[in-house]
């Protein structure tokens, strides 16, 4: 999702025209071009969620390793080892899914808490100006 100078709102390909231009938003479109700030290149919300995906396929196939390298042996203390493979792929597992939901969600409530911001303040607007 992304608002271009204009005031339009882009998101995956499907352009909405401001409804209403209110003079606070005016405001906030004009003070935000005035920054000149680019959105940059580092995106750690994507940064995250890849780093996640990546945790939980390590930690699978680590899991699937250590299983069967337990069941290929007959010696107590290579099973040992090979369990204790297993758990720590069980263990980067969970911490990439954690991740992964984690940056998934930042994402989603970012947008969600920009959007309430700006409903109070229209809501705000229209009890001051009396309508």
């Amino acid at each position: 999702m992304t608002m271009t100078n204009d005031g339009t709102i882009t998101n995956e390909g499907v352009t909405a025209e401001p409804a209403s231009a209110s003079p606070r938003l005016q405001e906030f479109q004009s003070e935000v071009r005035d920054l000149k700030v680019s959105g940059g290149r580092a995106n750690p919300e994507r940064t995250g969620k890849i780093l996640g995906g990546l945790l939980m396929l390590v930690g699978l196939v680590l899991t699937i390793i250590g299983y069967f390298s337990s069941h290929g042996t007959t010696d107590p203390l290579a099973q040992s080892d090979a369990q204790l493979v297993a758990m720590i792929g069980l263990a980067v597992t969970v911490i990439g899914t954690g991740l992964y939901v984690v940056f998934s969600l930042t994402r989603y409530l970012r947008y969600w808490l920009v959007r309430l911001i700006y409903e109070q303040r229209d809501c705000t607007d229209r009890i001051i100006s009396g309508r």
